[in-house]
This record gives C-alpha cells, structure tokens and sequence, in this order.
C-alpha cells in the first residue's frame, strides 16, 4: 500500500451535522440528509436539536433518509400527544417518548451506527443538557428536546428539568466538537425572511418569539466556521394541523439546498 494512499486516508474528510429546531419546519432537515446521501456525501457524527432531533436520532439509530421522510409524513402531532395535567404545559411528552420507542431501530446512544448528541435545556440551570450517554434512552432525550414551553410539559430527569433544546443551543455543533470534525455542517430551518402577517394564536406567537431570539444570535455559531445551510427562504408560519403538502414542501426545500451548496460540499467532503 503506498504512502501516498495512506496519506489520503489519514486526513479524509471527518464530517459533523448539527441539525436545528423550528418547529414542524424541522422537516426540512429531512430534505438535507436525503441529498447528502444523495450525493455520497458522509456523515460521522450527528447533532439535534428540537425537532432536529428527530432526524438526527431516527438517522444515527439505523434508519434511511428516505425511510425516514416516510416516518414523518406519517406523524400527526394530535395522535402522538395526550393532554398534560401537570398544569405545566397542555401536553405531555410521554406518549411522543413512547411512539419514538416504536420507529428507532435502536434504544440508547451506545447502539448507534455513528455518535449522537441531542440538546435539550435545563430550565433549572438556564444550561444545555447533552444527551449522550451510552446507556441514555434515545427516545427520552428526543421527546425531552421537542418539548416546547408551554405546549409540551417538562421532563424530570437526573436532577435536571429540560426543555426545548432550542432555548440554549438551537444548532448544536458544539456537541460534536469531542470528535474533531474537520468539517462542521449546520442547518438553521428559521427563515430569515419578514412575518407579513399577524401571528394568529398562541402557538404561532410562540413560534414567532423562538425565530426573533434565534435570529440575533445566530452569530454565535460561527467559531465552527460551519457550511451553514439554510434550506427555508421566505417566512413559513406554522400550522397546528398541516396536511402531507406542506411536510413534503418542507423537505424538498432541504433536498434543494444540498443541490445549490453542492460544489462548496463536494469539495469540503472530498467527493466527486
């Protein structure tokens, strides 16, 4: 074997997604793992957020970009929540944990095919708690970072009580830094783009409040010096009931992304 292919193995590419929240726009996050398969484009480790866990666990736990958008076309967020009497929030997230324990090919951190790290926040602390333990129930973890004040209830774990991920760390790369990436890849699902129109209740008010924080500090990403990829243009409000449409606009928009940052990703990745 020569020194020059040795070479070549010893500084490949090591490639590390952090996947952000924003809601059901989380989806779009599908879109961009399909194209990365897509074009042959690893992924040794993997980060998420909110809904960007989903993706992130459901992908790190064995299953395939595209088995995956057919597990979330499938999700109605009305069958896989019961109402919380806690007086904490008006769902709880245990009947989301237990509908994870059913699609996730594997149980805990320590089965999956590459690392995983999934974010949540710690309403006790006002820190990040990092979900990464070997012996740390995946679908715990997931259904605790999805958790948004006020709609879903928060999660009791440890000594800590946690929360939507998206309050302290919307793009988690800084959980992949333990493994050295070479190449950071972040997606930001917050639109940049203007609300032309009032929020209509509640949960879009919400909604709203998360792009607002998000979006004036998305600044602080930068010491990765990540590929940031940003698959949502123009506003998107959220839906309390969006129909199969909407989802799968949501993941073209990732699928097209990849395609417009493909020369830069090809070239990050070393792949023809």
């Amino acid at each position: 074997m020569s020194f020059a292919f040795l070479s070549f193995l010893h500084f490949r590419p090591k490639i590390g997604l952090a996947l952000g929240g924003g809601s059901m726009r989380g989806l779009a996050n599908v879109g961009i793992l399909k194209g990365l398969e897509k074009h042959g484009i690893p992924i040794h480790c993997i980060s998420g957020t909110s809904a960007g866990s989903i993706a992130a666990a459901l992908y790190a736990a064995g299953k395939t970009p595209v088995e995956i958008e057919e597990i979330v076309l499938e999700l109605d967020w009305f069958k896989i929540a019961s109402l919380s009497l806690t007086g904490q929030g008006m769902l709880n997230p245990a009947k989301l944990q237990k509908y994870l324990d059913t699609v996730l090919p594997v149980k805990t951190f320590g089965e999956t095919r590459i690392p995983l790290h999934i974010s949540a926040s710690d309403l006790l602390t006002a820190r990040e708690y990092v979900f990464e333990r070997p012996d740390e129930e995946i679908a715990f973890a997931t259904a605790a970072s999805c958790s948004i004040p006020g709609v879903f209830s928060p999660s009791a774990y440890r000594g800590h009580y946690l929360a939507d991920g998206c309050l302290v760390n919307n793009i988690p790369l800084s959980a992949l830094a333990a493994h050295r990436p070479t190449v950071y890849l972040g997606v930001n699902v917050i639109p940049r783009g203007v609300m032309l129109e009032k929020p209509r209740n509640i949960f879009q008010i919400l909604s709203r409040s998360y792009d607002i924080y998000e979006l004036n500090n998305l600044a602080r990403y930068q010491k990765y010096k990540p590929l940031l990829l940003e698959p949502l243009q123009e506003y998107i409000k959220p839906e309390l009931k969006p129909g199969k449409d909407f989802y799968r606009k949501l993941i073209q928009a990732g699928e097209q992304e990849i395609e417009k940052q493909l020369p830069r990703l090809k070239k990050l990745a070393q792949v023809k």
